[in-house]
C-alpha cells in the first residue's frame, strides 16, 4: 500500500476515534439500544433457524420431504437436486443463513466457486419470522405487510434464480456416506456454529447501530430533517435501524422504503456475508449487480400485490404504533449466555479427554 494512502487512512482513523470519544455518551446509549434490539428481535427471529438449517443440512433429515422442491430447483436453477434443501433453508432462515450454507457446500466440495457465486445472487433473503415479527407487526400492528413481503420475496427468489442460471451446466454431486452418530455430532456442531454466527450478527448489528445514531446526532447533511432520507440511510447501513425509522412516515412511501431496505439487506448484512465467505474467491462485484436487480424485481412485485388488495395501502399506516423495545428479565438472557458458554467448554473438555485417552491407549499398546 502506498505511503500516501496509509497516511490518509491513519488521519481518517484518528478523526473517527476522536469523534467517537467526543460523542461517547451517544455511542453508549446506541450500543445499549442495539443490544436490546438483538435480544428482542434478531436473536428470537434468527437463532433457532440458524441451528435447524445447519442441523438439517448436516443430517439430510428433510431431503425426502423436500424432494418436490429439490426437483423444481434442479430444473429451474440448474443445480443438483441434493442442493434443494439448502436453497429452501436460505429462503426461510434469514440473511446470513444462506451464506453459511453456501460455505458448508464449498467446504464439503459439493459445489465449485462459480456455482457458489451464482447461488449467492438469490440465496440472501430476509426470514419470514423477521418480516412478520420484526417488520410488519411493530410498524402496522398487522401481519398483512409481512405476508406481502414474503410472497414478493419468494417470487423474486425464483425469478433471480432462473435468470442467473440460464445456460449454466448442472454440477452433479457425489453421494457422501453417512458417519455413525452423525445426528449427535451434527447437533453439537450446529449449536456451536450458530452461537458463533449469532454473535457475529449481533456484533455487526450493535456496531452499525452506533454508527447510525452517531450520524443522526451529528445531523450529517441535515439528515434529520429529511423523513425519507433518514430511514433509507439507516437501512442502507443496517436493516433493523432503517425499519425502526420508518414509523415516522405514514403513507405509501413507507411501504416502498421497507421493501427496498429488506431487499438490499444493508451493509451490515453484507459484511456478515463477506466474513463467512472470506476464505473463498467470491465476486462481490457481481453480487451487487444482481442485488440491484433483485431489489427492482421485488419492489415491482410487492407493489403489484399491494395494489390488488381490496383494502387500500394507506389503511396499514393510519395508526402506526411506536416501535417498542420490550425489556424482559435480564436473568433469562444471562442464563442463556452462560449455558452457551458451558456448551462450548464441554465440547472442548470432551476433545481434551479423548486426546488423553488416545495417548493412554497408545502407551498400553507399546
Amino acid at each position: 500500500m502506498p505511503k500516501k494512502i496509509k497516511l490518509i487512512l491513519s488521519i481518517i482513523s484518528f478523526l473517527i476515534v476522536v469523534s467517537f470519544l467526543s460523542f461517547s455518551k451517544t455511542i453508549s446509549v446506541a450500543v445499549i439500544e442495539g443490544l436490546v434490539v438483538c435480544k428482542n428481535i434478531l436473536i428470537p427471529s434468527m437463532f433457532v433457524f440458524l441451528i435447524i438449517s445447519e442441523f438439517f443440512y448436516k443430517t439430510n433429515a428433510l431431503d425426502y420431504i423436500l424432494k418436490p422442491f429439490s426437483f423444481l430447483c434442479e430444473k429451474l436453477f440448474r443445480v443438483d437436486r441434493k442442493i434443494g434443501p439448502v436453497l429452501f433453508f436460505s429462503l426461510i432462515c434469514g440473511y446470513p443463513a444462506g451464506a453459511n450454507l453456501i460455505k458448508e457446500l464449498i467446504e464439503d466440495k459439493k459445489i465449485n466457486i462459480k456455482t457458489a457465486n451464482r447461488l449467492l445472487y438469490f440465496c440472501i433473503n430476509a426470514g419470514p419470522s423477521f418480516l412478520i415479527g420484526g417488520v410488519s407487526i411493530p410498524i402496522t400492528n398487522d401481519i398483512s405487510l409481512g405476508i406481502v413481503l414474503l410472497i414478493a420475496q419468494t417470487i423474486t427468489f425464483f425469478i433471480v434464480g432462473i435468470l442467473s442460471s440460464i445456460g449454466e451446466p448442472i454440477e452433479k454431486i457425489n453421494i457422501i456416506k453417512k458417519e455413525k452418530n452423525k445426528i449427535t455430532k451434527a447437533m453439537v456442531s450446529s449449536m456451536k456454529n450458530s452461537i458463533k454466527n449469532m454473535a457475529i450478527i449481533c456484533g455487526f448489528s450493535v456496531f452499525f447501530s452506533a454508527i447510525v445514531n452517531f450520524f443522526f446526532n451529528l445531523n450529517f447533511l441535515n439528515i434529520n430533517s429529511h423523513f425519507y432520507l433518514k430511514p433509507l440511510f439507516a437501512g442502507f447501513l443496517e436493516v433493523t435501524n432503517g425499519i425502526m425509522q420508518c414509523n415516522q412516515i405514514n403513507n405509501i412511501n413507507t411501504f416502498l422504503i421497507i421493501v427496498l431496505i429488506t431487499s438490499f439487506g444493508g451493509i451490515c448484512v453484507h459484511f456478515q456475508i463477506m466474513s463467512i465467505l472470506s476464505k473463498y474467491k467470491i465476486s462481490f462485484k457481481n453480487f451487487y449487480i444482481w442485488r440491484i436487480l433483485y431489489c427492482i424485481i421485488k419492489i415491482t412485485i410487492a407493489t403489484l400485490i399491494f395494489t390488488k388488495f381490496a383494502v387500500p395501502v394507506s389503511y396499514f399506516f393510519q395508526k402506526i404504533p411506536k416501535y417498542n423495545i420490550l425489556i424482559h428479565k435480564p436473568i433469562i438472557s444471562i442464563s442463556l449466555v452462560i449455558l452457551s458458554i458451558l456448551l462450548l467448554c464441554c465440547e472442548k473438555k470432551i476433545t481434551i479427554i479423548k486426546k488423553k485417552l488416545f495417548k493412554k491407549n497408545l502407551e498400553k499398546i507399546k
